[in-house]
């Protein structure tokens, strides 16, 4: 018996039903077929493996079962046979093949080799594949996946368990406004009360799926208990779906419907009982489910946020906003094109402040299919800042959305798909180290902060008053003194600041003297950063919106050597941290003065000093490479204006290139760079030093039209 034959006995060791024994192999391959075709992944996998016993080798049915296994959730079997079949035929042309390889790789967090696997698709899949658009996407997702860090403010992530989650689906996870530890909760599983359906809404025992009924599930000393089953007057052989409860906990809101896209919301009242009531009161609101409105969140009662694919959104689900006044609600508004992008939007929940706005989205900027971003509002300017990821454990390469975080702010709930689920979505619940802060704060929502900005008396609008706060450049000898006494002060108050107004990101800009090649005084400066960053997060400043830089040697302030002796002083003054708040939403109300030691005439250099006023706006560098230790390669130097880029916890060290207002420019260089041998090479834009992507850059085309370069690139 040859190796390869071993191998695949040992992928298909799986004991068959005596019914499947008893069934002739084309017989059983026909069935298998049939059931995969129709997305009944288990017994699919049975009957295809029963026939693989008895007819070994067969490439497409290996594929087949390795696609099973992924949708099963089991990622290592499904690796193993999709690997196997691609040892044996390097050359194999099947799409598929390729991309469930990727798929599952990408589910296990190996990025790179993703990439790899995704490329592989995509030279095998032909021009109209309906999946082509979706691996791109994914190979960005990849590469944010590599980028991003862990999230340093969540303690932990978990399952539920089994007793609430199954191989079926669970999601939509609303905390208990009125009960602790109680969550309510919708799923699509056995024995729901609509049975098996088709996409129709009719019954199908073939090829129908399970219709979803709403349950609630309480924490005991033991864990979470069994999920129950609401009352029958609130699940019915229709599609059920929890949605939100009003803000006493008194209403719940909930969708009914014979598919999960033709329906109607309902408002069931706890408490107010009409005996003779057949079913709930339909809620009257601006929502329409067959137009594709859905996920709303309540807030306050008179401002309602969902997702919808109604005419005039960016493209898929997009978020908009609707106010009550009196007894009606006011057409819905677009929620604006920071928020929202030509990707799907969706699931919003907002924190107590009434400003902080958490959401999902399949934007490329996500690790992989929907990722929880957050945005908040700034009051000054009336705008929101540009969203970002809450990154690992929270977001997974799966689909992350529900993000609901319970009323004290230390545990949020969410569901997520991702592969060490029981199978499609489970329910899970992250631990904060400490409440979010606007979890905590007093409501002012930002749909109210237009009208308190108006004065009484002559209608002009009134902005917060303006913070000066002067921050000192800190100076250090070596890495034992970047956190001495006085540098621990300005990240005291470094911090305050951050906490204060949340729509800042902080940059840490790290200048070293010239020791030797440049490349290591580069590295130099980016581990000094990591020190800050440390500190910062230490903190409670979240590392998303920590920006590391290190520049090494190149901007100088005073002159290393001075009539022809090396200068002690210029050395000094040139080792120098420069830390500042910036946001893209516009003017901040904080006017931020950076203090440095002064520089004696005949030595100064007046260059270094103002390199923080380059990101003044947008800005283009080119990024060369992403590498994890220091770049060896020497052609980097032979280009201007190097940096390396990193954030908190990410390990990761973007090395790039040139400072440029136009994309053109910057394009040129990318080119120079790429013939270099730099293959990967790419144009980065930045919005007031802050890192854009193109998701992000079209909600700031108004403002700055040369990003349609970039976002088009």
């Amino acid at each position: 018996m040859n190796r390869s034959h071993t191998v695949l006995l040992f992928l298909l060791g799986l004991f068959a039903a005596p019914v499947l024994l008893a069934q002739k192999p084309a017989d059983l391959k026909r069935a298998g077929e049939k059931q995969f075709a129709n997305r009944q992944w288990a017994p699919a996998l049975a009957a295809l493996s029963q026939y693989q016993q008895d007819k070994p080798g067969d490439p497409a049915v290996l594929t087949k079962l390795g696609i099973c296994q992924y949708h099963l959730h089991q990622a290592e079997k499904a690796r193993q046979y999709l690997e196997f079949v691609l040892q044996r035929d390097p050359a194999n042309s099947d799409p598929e093949l390729h991309y469930y390889l990727a798929r599952t790789l990408h589910g296990q967090q190996e990025f790179e080799r993703a990439i790899g696997a995704y490329k592989g698709f995509l030279r095998v899949a032909p021009e109209k594949h309906p999946m082509r658009a979706n691996a791109l996407d994914n190979i960005r997702r990849c590469v944010s996946g590599l980028a991003l860090p862990a999230n340093d403010a969540v303690a932990l992530v978990e399952n539920l368990g089994d007793r609430v989650n199954t191989p079926g689906d669970e999601f939509a996870p609303l905390p208990s406004v009125n009960h602790p530890g109680r969550i309510y909760f919708s799923a699509a599983r056995e024995n729901t009360s609509g049975g098996l359906r088709n996409d129709q809404g009719y019954e199908d025992l073939e090829a129908g799926h399970w219709c979803s009924d709403m349950f609630f599930t309480e924490q005991s000393n033991s864990g979470w208990n069994y999920a129950s089953l609401l009352g029958d007057l609130q699940n019915t052989p229709r599609y059920e779906v929890a949605l939100d409860f009003s803000s006493d906990g008194q209403i719940l809101y909930f969708f009914r419907g014979f598919t999960l896209y033709s329906g109607e919301i309902f408002s069931d009242t706890a408490g107010r009982k009409d005996e003779y009531a057949v079913m709930p009161p339909v809620f009257s609101s601006p929502m329409v489910p067959e137009d594709g409105d859905t996920a709303p969140f309540f807030a306050n009662d008179t401002l309602l946020i969902f997702a919808s694919r109604r005419e005039g959104s960016m493209g898929g689900l997009d978020l908009y906003y609707s106010t009550r006044c009196d007894s009606a609600w006011a057409p819905p508004l677009h929620l604006g094109p920071v928020i929202n992008s030509p990707y799907d939007e969706t699931t919003p929940f907002l924190a107590r402040d009434g400003r902080t706005l958490y959401f999902s989205s399949n934007r490329p900027a996500s690790m992989g299919g929907f990722d929880v971003f957050r945005s908040v509002f700034d009051v000054s300017t009336q705008t929101w800042s540009s969203p970002g990821n809450l990154a690992k454990p929270v977001n997974s390469p799966g689909d992350d959305a529900f993000f609901r975080l319970s009323v004290d702010g230390l545990t949020a709930f969410f569901s997520s798909d991702r592969l060490e689920s029981y199978g499609g979505r489970d329910l899970y619940v992250a631990y904060f180290k400490q409440a979010p802060p606007e979890q905590l704060a007093d409501r002012l929502l930002f749909t109210d902060v237009a009208k308190k900005a108006k004065s009484a008396g002559n209608g002009q609008e009134t902005s917060r008053s303006v913070e000066k706060v002067t921050l000192p450049v800190l100076y250090y000898n070596a890495d034992s003194d970047v956190l001495n006494e006085e540098s621990r002060k300005a990240l005291d108050e470094i911090a305050r600041l951050a906490r204060e107004y949340p729509e800042t990101q902080v940059l840490v800009m790290v200048h070293t003297d010239e020791t030797g090649p440049a490349k290591f005084d580069l590295y130099y400066g980016i581990k000094r950063a990591e020190i800050i960053g440390k500190a910062l997060t230490d903190r409670s400043v979240p590392s998303w919106r920590i920006s590391l830089k290190s520049f090494g040697s190149a901007y100088p302030v005073a002159r290393n050597v001075q009539n022809t002796l090396p200068s002690p002083l210029g050395r000094r003054l040139n080792r120098r941290i420069e830390i500042t708040l910036v946001s893209t939403g516009g003017a901040l109300p904080l006017e931020l003065t950076l203090q440095r030691q002064s520089v004696p005439d005949d030595m100064a250099i007046q260059d270094g000093a103002g390199v923080g006023s380059r990101f003044e706006g947008l800005s283009f560098k080119v990024e060369a490479v992403s590498a994890r230790q220091i770049l060896a390669n020497d052609v980097l130097a032979m280009f201007n204006d190097v940096m390396i880029e990193s954030q908190p916890g990410s390990g990761s060290y973007l090395y790039s290139a040139g400072w440029f207002r136009k994309f053109n420019d910057a394009a040129a260089l990318r080119r120079e760079l790429q013939q270099q041998g730099f293959n990967d090479a790419s144009v980065s834009a930045y919005i007031n030093g802050i890192r854009v992507s193109r998701a992000e850059a079209v909600g700031l085309l108004k403002k700055y039209p040369d990003l349609v370069f970039f976002i088009k690139n």
